[in-house]
C-alpha cells in the first residue's frame, strides 16, 4: 500500500507496509568515518579492511523517514543485529525493510519495522 501525503497517519500505515530497498557501497572514507564516530576498539580495522558493526544502523531511520516522510518524529527504542560476515570496505550491501508490527501502549503509537 502506498502512502499519500493525504495519508499523514499512523492509521494508515499497513502492516506489511514496504520501506523500500536501499543499495550501499562502503568506500574507505565512509568505513574511517565510522570507525572514528565508535571509537573502534579494534586497532587495525583499515588494514584489514573491515568495517565495524553497525555500520548500517544510520541508514535504518532514513529509510524509514524516506518512506514515511510525514512521520518523522520518532524514537529509537530497541534494535538487535545478527552479522553474519564482516563488511570488508567496497562491499555492495543491501538493505530492505518493511513494516512488521504497530501497536499502542500507554497513548502512544508504535511501528514496529524490519530491515
Amino acid at each position: 500500500m502506498a502512502i499519500t501525503n493525504s495519508q499523514t497517519s499512523y492509521d494508515a500505515v499497513a502492516i506489511g507496509h514496504d520501506l523500500g530497498t536501499l543499495e550501499i557501497v562502503f568506500d574507505e572514507k565512509a568505513v574511517g568515518d565510522r570507525v572514528n564516530l565508535v571509537n573502534w576498539q579494534d586497532s587495525r580495522p583499515m588494514e584489514r579492511e573491515l568495517a565495524p558493526p553497525g555500520i548500517t544502523i544510520s541508514q535504518h531511520s532514513r529509510m524509514k523517514f524516506d518512506a514515511l516522510p510525514l512521520m518523522r518524529v520518532s524514537i529509537w527504542t530497541k534494535s538487535e543485529h545478527e552479522f553474519l560476515n564482516p563488511i570488508k570496505i567496497g562491499d555492495r550491501v543491501t538493505i530492505r525493510g518493511r513494516v512488521v508490527d504497530k501497536y499502542a501502549r500507554r497513548g502512544r503509537n508504535y511501528l514496529v519495522t524490519e530491515l
